[in-house]
């Protein structure tokens, strides 16, 4: 009996090894260009912004590799006190899409993986987003704009 329960064990967890995903580790550098718009003027500053930029990755396979992603989002408050929410839509270059949703305080957060189209369909996992560069505020070459680079690193999964 003994023996049969031990190979009903291992039989199980070579099929839920099989079966499991694996998380695969992802980097990529996230540059954009957007705009924000102040809907409060009050002692608390409010805006929506958007923004429009593209990834290049540094995984051996080049995953996301010039993905364009086009996100908009909310803020209450300014600089590293800043708290908001946002969505982005991350497009491959197949056409296939993930969606992503940023809740955030202050200049670094976890970008999450919601959901997904085509290749992405299914997708879980979440990347460490971190400001590398960013234009200065009321000093960069377009007035009412922003730029930046955020290096984005975490790892997702897909269903098998």
């Amino acid at each position: 009996m003994s023996n049969r329960v031990t190979a009903s064990c291992i039989t199980l967890l070579l099929v839920v090894t099989t079966c499991a995903a694996l998380a695969e580790d992802l980097e990529v550098l996230h540059c954009y260009s957007g705009t924000g718009r102040p809907f409060s003027h009050g002692p608390v500053a409010l805006a929506s912004w958007e923004s429009k930029g593209i990834l290049t990755s540094n995984h051996p396979r080049k995953i996301l590799d010039g993905a364009v992603v086009q996100c908009e989002g909310i803020q209450k408050g300014a600089g590293s006190a800043r708290t908001g929410d946002g969505l982005c839509k991350i497009v491959d270059q197949d056409g296939d899409a993930i969606i992503a949703s940023m809740p955030y305080v202050g200049f670094d957060y976890d970008v999450k993986f919601v959901e997904g189209t085509g290749k992405w369909q299914g997708v879980t996992g979440s990347l460490r987003s971190t400001r590398t560069v960013r234009s200065t505020d009321g000093k960069n070459g377009i007035p009412g704009t922003f730029q930046g680079c955020r290096l984005e690193r975490g790892q997702f999964t897909l269903p098998k």
